[in-house]
């Protein structure tokens, strides 16, 4: 409500400014009032943008640029895992990964409403520094050598370093529609790599616990991969044939990404949850997944905390 809220209230703003006529000063009395043109069709004055995305831009709007990558850039599965992890208690360590994706959902709302390349560039740098802060959080499971926080740590800065540096310049190296490039590049690899992990840490599973963590990271994993896919597509493709022009602009394959970027997030959610729960320090009780219409995971805890 407090998203639709904003995208309401500045439609409705910049609407009233267009219409109001401007008069003119008191000594000029005998000219007629000159109503005020509306707003050029860049009201946030970031056009042209490398960031810019397989989207017509203010069409729905005239405050916000890309109407259909901002409603579904909601923080909609942020949202749940926040309110999973406060109902039942997760730890701190889950709970962070939960602000965070929170935290880049909503730079991405402000991203896609302003085009800001500031704003853009924050936004991926928080998916992937969340994604970061996840390894270093809870890679130990993947093997012995990473239960040190020294190797983790050092990984974690040089990837660090390499994310900002490449989101500083690549998309402006580029030619032609370097944003979404530079999403594909600095998100596919981690998210082809984790998925990998996460499918052979399934199949080497025995413990029931284990399989199940395992499968939920797998099934995040898979949808996440399919976007990155259908990133790549949208590359090459996306600006000529991505767009249902006669249905008010509608970013069809954009769209679909969003969609599958947000479950996908979602269950990768409850899967952090569940390594912590399950895995690493089981509660006291007894923690387990549960689906609701038996369709969304979420990880149920006794309210007594353990380990």
């Amino acid at each position: 409500a407090a998203y639709g809220g904003v995208l309401y209230g500045l439609h409705c703003r910049v609407g009233r400014e267009a219409s109001e006529p401007r008069g003119q000063p008191a000594d000029a009395a005998e000219e007629v009032p000159v109503a005020v043109a509306g707003p050029a069709e860049n009201y946030w004055g970031t056009l042209p943008s490398a960031w810019d995305h397989p989207e017509p831009n203010y069409l729905i709007s005239p405050a916000v640029g890309e109407f259909w990558s901002v409603v579904t850039t909601i923080p909609i599965a942020g949202s749940l895992l926040a309110y999973e992890g406060m109902k039942y208690r997760y730890p701190w360590k889950v709970l962070r990964i939960y602000a965070v994706t929170c935290t880049m959902y909503t730079l991405a709302f402000s991203a896609h409403l302003t085009l800001q390349k500031f704003v853009f560039s924050a936004t991926v740098t928080s998916v992937m520094s969340n994604a970061l802060l996840t390894f270093a959080e809870f890679s130990s499971v993947v093997h012995w050598t990473l239960r040190s926080p020294w190797i983790r740590g050092a990984i974690v800065l040089v990837a660090e370093v390499m994310l900002v540096s490449t989101v500083a310049t690549l998309p402006y190296a580029l030619s032609a529609n370097g944003g979404v490039w530079t999403l594909f590049v600095v998100q596919s690899p981690g998210v082809f790599l984790a998925t990998g992990i996460a499918g052979a840490m399934a199949i080497r599973s025995q413990r029931k616990e284990e399989q199940t963590t395992y499968r939920i990271v797998c099934q995040a994993g898979a949808l996440l991969s399919s976007a990155m896919v259908l990133s790549f597509i949208e590359c090459l493709i996306g600006f000529e044939h991505g767009i249902l022009r006669d249905w008010w602009g509608f970013p069809w394959l954009h769209i679909i990404i969003h969609v599958f970027e947000q479950v996908g997030i979602y269950i990768f959610g409850v899967g952090v949850a569940a390594l912590h729960e399950l895995l690493l320090k089981p509660r006291v009780g007894g923690a387990e997944v549960r689906y609701v219409a038996y369709m969304v995971p979420y990880l149920y805890c006794p309210l007594s905390a353990g380990g």
